[in-house]
């Protein structure tokens, strides 16, 4: 029997995808952190003439990128006991993701994200419910099962501390190679709580809002918003690769001796949903795919983040195997 290559670990949800007009954008220069915000009108009642409803959650979305571009995957997920989970389940095997791992809660709903898409390049807020996500068990009964080479982990909710550092350890015992997306939670524990994991991790993937985040969780206002030092800095935490996506402009790879930078596309998408995902586990996916050469998996990564911002829903514009091809990977 043919083993599986990746375990995915994360979110799976209910993304209901909402796109609107009816607002302002607002520049906020001088809050490093929260440098533009969306408006709506106090008390107004907004409307849609586009409301989509798709699958997304950060450990589903890469689950079946993984798949798509034919590495054999199973998946992590925390889902209810109710007609969303089972469509979940549904959906995984229909792209041939092992579910034998995913664990579904009694009398708790599956997750559940309201996304608002807003402005010309349909940029996008998301309210999320965790429901099911925060349930998820990471013990050791659970982390004992993680057989793979590679471990791909994104956002965790709940009472994940505890857990993490048994994943780790047996991640270090089995000499599993671990990628890690962080999500809010584990970003608010900053660079201090995080950088024992950050020295056991072969790729470390952020975007350069939450490069910037950590980095003054630990520096205060002497960080400069400069994409070299924050690479650098960031970097000396230990993690093999550092990864820091730019949004529109491309995204950066750090190795500890050269910086590797790849455009983003030209190409205005109309959903950004998914995104980070597409391109982190592609990324990830190059990495297997071809033996290391980070050049070729920056490739990739740009490629199926951009083919995927150019449908609606995060999982619906994924490059399978056969496509790579046409662009020579």
């Amino acid at each position: 029997m043919v083993k599986n290559t990746v375990t995915t670990i994360g979110g799976a949800t209910r993304d209901i995808m909402f796109y609107t007009d009816d607002m302002i954008l607002l520049d906020n220069k001088q809050d490093l952190l929260r440098q533009k915000l969306i408006a709506f009108e106090y008390g107004a009642k907004i409307y849609s003439e586009e409301v989509y409803m798709t699958f997304g959650g950060g450990g589903m979305n890469a689950a079946a990128n993984f798949g798509a571009l034919g590495i054999r995957t199973q998946a992590i997920l925390s889902i209810g006991d109710d007609l969303v989970g089972r469509e979940i389940v549904l959906e995984l095997k229909k792209k041939k993701i092992s579910s034998k791992l995913v664990q579904m809660q009694k009398g708790i709903n599956t997750g559940t994200s309201f996304i608002a898409n807003v402005g010309k390049f349909n940029e996008h807020v998301i309210f999320a419910y965790r429901g099911a996500n925060a349930k998820m068990d990471l013990t050791k009964k659970t982390t004992k099962k993680i057989n793979t080479p590679w471990l791909y982990m994104t956002s965790l909710s709940g009472s994940f501390k505890p857990g993490l550092k048994g994943l780790f350890n047996h991640c270090i015992n089995k000499k599993i190679k671990v990628a890690w997306n962080p999500g809010k939670n584990q970003l608010a524990m900053g660079l201090k709580g995080l950088k024992s994991y950050m020295a056991n991790t072969t790729v470390f993937d952020v975007n350069r809002d939450e490069a910037l985040e950590l980095l003054v969780s630990v520096k205060g206002d002497k960080v400069k918003n400069n994409i070299n030092q924050i690479l650098k800095q960031l970097h000396s935490y230990g993690q093999e690769l550092t990864v820091v996506t730019d949004g529109a402009k491309g995204a950066y790879v750090y190795d500890g001796k050269k910086i590797y930078f790849k455009a983003a596309l030209k190409r205005r998408g109309i959903n950004t949903t998914g995104a980070g995902d597409s391109f982190g586990s592609s990324f990830v996916a190059g990495l297997i795919k071809y033996k290391g050469d980070i050049e070729k998996s920056l490739k990739l990564g740009i490629l199926n983040s951009n083919s995927v911002i150019m449908k609606i829903g995060a999982q619906e514009g994924l490059l399978g195997k056969a496509d790579l091809k046409k662009y020579k990977l």
